[in-house]
């Protein structure tokens, strides 16, 4: 992947070259710069892009291990629900927790802990536009967050995933001191849209060796996603790990 200040020098170069030899300038320039601002809104919006931030989207293996992540938690109805049908499986998953839904369910945080699931950080308020805070605003939610987690269970998570999958300059900046295994997913389960029967279709359909696969534990189906989910990967011999074993990577300080 071309990083944005590369981008940037060629982009310049071109648009030399065309204003030197061109007829059509005013055209080139303006596919140009489309180009390049959508080269930009890529590099912000795909986790994996790996252009701002390393982030661990998959594991290079051919063996038939995955593990599965759950964001926004924890929920007080349905993160407990979560919790014993993984214990049924005998599966162990992260949970990326948000630093106000901690505060408000600082026991449900305690059971997943206890129950052997490792918890990552996203982010305290997990604002719709977060994305657009200045870094130094980022990180004191991310520092909030991390140190509601330590306050609660008394481990301090180097696992974070960026609220909405977004990285950008700012967030490099106000991740950079804290050490982070930045997680993203290989796939994306959908489970946030209503629609139960495709979502799981579509699982068994992305399913390989090494995903990182992305759910949430506060939806009222994912109970009814994760349950035939959970049978056809262990029909099917996968092994479902937690990510240190998948990445091989220290989750907590």
């Amino acid at each position: 992947m071309i990083k944005p200040r590369t981008t940037f020098v060629l982009y310049i170069i071109v648009l030399v070259l065309v204003y030197l030899f061109l007829p059509w300038k005013g055209i080139f320039f303006s596919i140009i710069t489309a180009l390049f601002l959508a080269h930009l809104v890529y590099c912000s919006y795909a986790i994996c892009s790996q252009v701002y931030i390393k982030t661990h989207c998959i594991a290079d293996t051919s063996e038939r291990k995955i593990s599965i992540t759950f964001d926004d938690g924890p929920d007080p109805k349905i993160t407990p629900q979560v919790l014993e049908l993984l214990n049924q499986f005998n599966v162990k998953a992260t949970f990326f927790c948000i630093g106000k839904h901690i505060e408000e369910n600082k026991e449900t945080l305690k059971l997943i802990d206890q129950k052997g699931h490792l918890i990552g950080n996203h982010s305290w308020s997990h604002e719709r536009w977060f994305d657009l805070y200045p870094a130094e605003k980022m990180k004191l939610e991310i520092e909030k967050t991390n140190g509601l987690i330590f306050e609660t269970i008394g481990k301090k998570p180097k696992l974070f995933r960026p609220p909405y999958g977004v990285t950008n300059p700012s967030l490099k900046k106000a991740i950079k001191n804290f050490d982070f295994n930045t997680i993203g997913w290989s796939i994306r389960s959908f489970d946030t849209i209503n629609h139960v029967k495709k979502t799981v279709f579509r699982l068994k359909n992305k399913l390989k060796p090494g995903a990182i696969i992305l759910f949430h534990d506060n939806r009222e189906q994912i109970t009814e996603i994760l349950k035939p989910f959970l049978e056809f990967a262990q029909s099917e011999n996968y092994k479902i790990v937690p990510l240190d074993e998948l990445l091989d990577i220290k989750v907590y300080e």
